[in-house]
């Protein structure tokens, strides 16, 4: 192996750490903020669409790309509209957000629906692995979730919704700095 080769391989690890974890970060922020602002609908709901382009963010902050390419963060954003049309508008009628309801089902069509729209308008992105990372992502941040708020559901508006997204974005994150093309 020569020192150019360990180089790139180091800098490839590095970076997948770290856009995992700025991922992370970045959807762990929106989601507090939805957290803290669940008494004012409409701020609730734009946030709950900002948390579908918080893994694309990070993952360009950690490759220092920032800003360079706007049409997968709309792409994110487009993609988690399903999130508001069954969790954030029931948010208005209930106390939870509406996650005991419909969490389940409308995390399964954000997770379809969001790498279809991220993949399509990213030109270095495959759908098919933005899918399969979103779909880990969802696994992964439900476990954490049950984990975190057991058999309290009152608990999931907070901590558990926090920890939901920044799993689910951490793993995103990963797959989008691993995968590209």
């Amino acid at each position: 192996m020569t020192i150019l080769t360990a180089t790139s391989v180091a800098q490839t690890s590095t970076e997948r750490w770290k856009a995992s974890l700025y991922a992370a970060l970045a959807a762990a922020v929106v989601s507090l903020l939805m957290v803290l602002l669940k008494g004012i609908p409409v701020l609730g709901a734009l946030l709950g669409i900002v948390i579908g382009a918080a893994p694309i963010v990070g993952y360009d902050f950690a490759r220092g790309a920032l800003g360079q390419n706007w049409r997968p963060v709309i792409g994110g954003l487009i993609g988690n509209v399903a999130f508001i049309v069954g969790v954030a508008l029931p948010a208005v009628f209930t106390d939870n957000f509406g996650y005991v309801v419909v969490g389940i089902p409308i995390s399964i069509i954000t997770v379809i629906l969001w790498p279809i729209v991220v993949g399509a308008m990213s030109p270095n992105q495959s759908i098919w692995k933005l899918l399969l990372a979103s779909i880990i992502g969802l696994i992964l941040a439900w476990i954490v979730s049950f984990f975190a708020a057991g058999q309290d559901p009152t608990s999931w508006p907070s901590l558990a919704s926090i920890l939901f997204w920044a799993v689910w974005g951490g793993t995103v994150g990963a797959a989008l700095s691993a995968w590209s093309k």
